[in-house]
């Protein structure tokens, strides 16, 4: 089972963040220092740069299953 307190302490790890930021740096430079010619090269580094995004959007919905858990309506 996934637990939340653990994903949340990836995410505000201060690696885990600067790598994110580096590897999306990494693939936007891709993207504007490509020749015109380069259509295949910037829509993979695009789809990079997207499913990163994914990723930590995904992460992020895990680390806050307990905050949401705890502020639900109790009947």
């Amino acid at each position: 089972m996934i637990n939340s307190n653990d994903i949340q302490v990836i995410l505000e790890d201060s690696s885990f963040q600067e790598a994110m930021t580096e590897l999306t740096k990494l693939n936007m430079d891709i993207i504007a220092n490509s020749d015109v010619e380069d259509k295949e090269i910037r829509e993979i580094a695009y789809l990079k740069v997207k499913v990163i995004n994914e990723i930590l959007g995904h992460l992020e919905s895990l680390g806050s299953n307990d905050k949401i858990k705890s502020k639900r309506w109790k009947i």
